[in-house]
C-alpha cells in the first residue's frame, strides 16, 4: 500500500511541475516563437495555479494536524495565513489598496512553497509523514522553484516587476 501511495504521488507531484515548467519555457521562447501577450497569459494562469497548489499543501498540512491519531504538531494558524498570502498573490488588481507586480507576486508563491517545504520536512522528521514523502517534496520544490525563479527573471527583463 505505501508502495503504491509514494509511486501515486511521485507521478501526481512530477505533472504539477508541467504548469511551472511550461510557463517558463513559454516565457523564455517569446517574443521568438510565441507572441508575448500570449506568454503572458501562462504567467497569469501559472500564478493563479501556485496560489492553489499552496492552498493545497497548506490544507494538507492541517489535514494531518487534524487526523486523530497524530500529536498535533503544529497550529493551524500559519496554515490559514499562508492561504491569505497566496490569495493575495493572485489577485492581479491587489487586495485593499496593496497592489504588487508580477514579479513579486511569483516571488511569494515561491517563497510560501518553500516555506510549506520546511513544515513537511519538520513533520517527516517527526514521524508524522513519511520520509519517501519528504525526499519527493524536496526534489519537487527544487524544480518548481527553478522554473518559478525563470519566469521572475524573464518577467524582470520585460518590467512586468
Amino acid at each position: 500500500m505505501a508502495d503504491r501511495q509514494k509511486e501515486e504521488m511521485t507521478q501526481l507531484g512530477l505533472l504539477s511541475l508541467l504548469p511551472f515548467v511550461a510557463t517558463a519555457v513559454a516565457l523564455w521562447l517569446s517574443p521568438w516563437l510565441l507572441p508575448q501577450y500570449f506568454a503572458l497569459d501562462f504567467h497569469q494562469f501559472t500564478l493563479v495555479y501556485g496560489g492553489v497548489m499552496v492552498a493545497y499543501l497548506a490544507g494538507a498540512g492541517a489535514g494531518v494536524t487534524l487526523a486523530p491519531a497524530v500529536k498535533q504538531y503544529e497550529s493551524l494558524l500559519p496554515g490559514q495565513l499562508i492561504t491569505l498570502l497566496a490569495f493575495v498573490a493572485i489577485i492581479p488588481s491587489g487586495v485593499f489598496f496593496f497592489s504588487l507586480g508580477a514579479a513579486w507576486r511569483h516571488l511569494i508563491i515561491l517563497l510560501l512553497l518553500i516555506y510549506l517545504l520546511m513544515r513537511d520536512l519538520q513533520a517527516a522528521s517527526a514521524g508524522v509523514l513519511p520520509r519517501w514523502y519528504a525526499q519527493l517534496r524536496i526534489r519537487l520544490t527544487l524544480w518548481a522553484g527553478l522554473a518559478i525563479g525563470l519566469i521572475i527573471v524573464r518577467l524582470f527583463v520585460w518590467g512586468f516587476y
